[in-house]
């Protein structure tokens, strides 16, 4: 009896499941291929959307149908479990990323070349962990004054890269893994004393909560499998 209804659970989770999961821009490289060892694993397809962990916050506060939120930082999964927008027992700290300054030709030694910079690119600091880190980072070390009136600002990190990437900006604060899932140009990993962590947080939301996958799938990041790829993209795991 246990081993059909074992089965039958199995069954229900895999047979015709979907799952929407809300990721925050800087995790695109490693959660495109976890997302697919995932369908292959439990039949289950998975529906990414990118963007900003603020703006994300701000849509499942509205109501957006994400079954799993992806932040970039911990701070708007723990509003959303205060706010009884998500599920406090799966709130699950699965990668810790690095911010890098990145450059698609112009050789990256130190922050000092950009003050010879006409534009810098980075993520908005308001709703984007890794541009609030990049902002940190020229305060500490004494240059924000001087460059943020070259700053550009890209909607989350994402976007950020893609202004260097196309040449509307001579250098970019973004992901390591960005950067080395593009596999051109020129980074620097900047020191971590230089600005907040960056904890990479999951959480199931409320809509999620009734989706069976949802919890399998925030399983299935803290597993072997995912915690290899989060690495090879640059990401520390817990």
């Amino acid at each position: 009896m246990r081993v059909l209804l074992a089965l039958l659970l199995l069954f229900s989770i895999s047979f015709g499941q979907s799952l929407t999961v809300a990721v925050a821009s800087s995790l695109r490289p490693p959660l495109v291929e976890i997302a697919k060892l995932f369908e292959k694993s439990k039949g289950v397809k998975v529906r990414l959307s990118f963007g900003s962990s603020g703006s994300f916050f701000r849509q499942i506060l509205g109501g957006a149908p994400y079954d799993v939120f992806l932040s970039a930082n911990r701070r708007y999964p723990e509003e959303l479990v205060r706010r009884g927008s998500a599920v406090k027992e799966s709130l699950t700290v699965f990668a810790r990323g690095r911010l890098v300054l990145f450059s698609l030709d112009k050789k990256v030694g130190n922050l000092r070349v950009l003050l010879n910079a006409e534009r810098v690119a980075v993520a908005n600091p308001r709703y984007a962990p890794y541009g609030k880190a990049a902002v940190e980072t020229l305060k500490s070390a004494g240059l924000y004054d001087e460059l943020k009136g070259k700053l550009v600002y890209g909607s989350n990190v994402g976007q950020a890269f893609q202004f260097v990437v196309s040449g509307g900006a001579e250098y970019g604060f973004v992901s390591l893994s960005l950067a080395k899932a593009y596999g051109k140009g020129n980074y620097m990993v900047i020191p971590e004393d230089l600005h907040s962590p960056i904890e990479h947080v999951g959480v199931i939301t409320e809509e999620g909560a009734k989706n069976e996958a949802a919890f399998e799938f925030i399983k299935f990041l803290k597993g072997k499998q995912a915690r290899e790829i989060f690495r090879s993209f640059g990401f520390e795991v817990p």
